[in-house]
């Protein structure tokens, strides 16, 4: 670990800054791609077409770079849904159906090239990389559609179970594969559990069938070091609890359009971190605005487990100027941070980092 404050790449700040050591300014990121729409809309302001790409139009607006490798088990054989929401299984048959072609062998998911590239741009120390995967609210969503998913829980219970084990099985190898080859800084679960109004399923629901499956493959991650996040929409202010009791590291992106509050998941789950929860919404009426909600922010910051981001992809409605002004104040008050005088405990796998 680099000593000097003054000159911490990307990824001693951040596990810095979540472990409650001192740092030269809290992360200053994007984790999210900007929108499509969002990028064509500032191509019309007069961005660069070389800058369009992910990273970079990260270099192009001065940010630490946070770069994401994403990963599933299924595979090109494995059938698409007929359109969006809907499934390719309705029952046990149709799992064994496709049940061959899933489960990729992990030790090809990582190829040469991309772990080359993870190495050189880590090396340089401006880059944040995280792993993601689907969880296990997530991905049996993507296997029976919807609405199908939601009935599954009762009509199909033993098949839901049969499904998270058998993916639960199958992340361990994964985790083995990748995390011996590469410490990415974190790691997230795609989850979209819940809504503006609350979590989609019930607690003992999650207790059931969700819970079993992260207590089990949590373990094997933290074994690496490598801190985990849960990624889900919506006002997460029950689900933050449930997911710290099975071993969660941190959660994003805490939608301000649902109403959440980081300063009240501060005070229920003080060893979590946080990302996210600037309101995107008000950044398209200027740097007014803008600061305003900085400074909404500004004492959940000092509190030592925050990483202030844009709560959701930028809309398309923000200009490419207004979106420079969010970059200098997301640069102006993350540089406001930069002891850990009053901060909450560490995340404790932070502690290994």
């Amino acid at each position: 670990m680099n000593s000097s404050i003054e000159s911490m790449t990307a990824s001693e700040r951040f596990a810095a800054y979540l472990a409650g050591r001192p740092v030269d300014r809290a992360p200053a990121i994007e984790w999210a791609p900007w929108w499509h729409l969002t990028v064509e809309r500032w191509l019309k302001d007069g961005l660069p077409p070389e800058a369009a790409g992910g990273e970079a139009l990260q270099e192009y607006f001065g940010l630490d770079k946070c770069l994401q490798t994403s990963v599933t088990c299924r595979t090109k054989e494995t059938p698409s849904p007929a359109s969006y929401g809907t499934g390719i299984l309705e029952d046990e048959a149709g799992y064994e159906k496709i049940r061959p072609t899933l489960f990729p062998d992990p030790k090809t998911l990582l190829s040469e090239g991309r772990l080359d590239f993870l190495k050189r741009t880590h090396e340089r120390g401006d880059t944040l990389h995280f792993f993601t995967v689907e969880g296990f609210f997530w991905y049996p969503r993507e296997l029976f559609g919807i609405e199908k998913h939601f009935y599954s829980f009762y009509d199909e219970p033993e098949l839901y179970h049969r499904i998270c084990d058998e993916y639960a099985d199958w992340l361990v190898l994964l985790f083995e594969a990748v995390f011996s080859r590469f410490s990415f800084d974190f790691m997230s679960f795609a989850e979209d559990m819940s809504y503006n109004s609350g979590p989609m399923i019930s607690r003992e629901l999650f207790d059931e069938f969700l819970a079993p499956y992260y207590r089990r493959v949590i373990p094997v991650i933290h074994s690496y070091g490598v801190p985990v996040f849960v990624d889900s929409d919506g006002d997460i202010t029950k689900a933050v609890d449930w997911y710290a009791g099975v071993g969660v590291d941190g959660m994003f992106p805490l939608e301000r359009q649902a109403g959440v509050d980081v300063s009240v998941y501060l005070d229920k789950q003080p060893s979590l971190a946080y990302l996210g929860h600037f309101d995107k919404m008000c950044m398209k009426f200027g740097e007014e605005a803008m600061r305003a909600e900085f400074e909404r922010l500004l004492p959940s910051l000092q509190r030592g487990k925050v990483i202030p981001s844009v709560d959701h992809q930028t809309p398309p409605d923000v200009s490419l100027e207004q979106y420079k002004i969010y970059v200098r104040l997301l640069k102006e008050y993350t540089g406001k941070i930069t002891h850990r005088d009053g901060a909450l405990g560490p995340c404790p796998v932070f502690r290994k980092r």
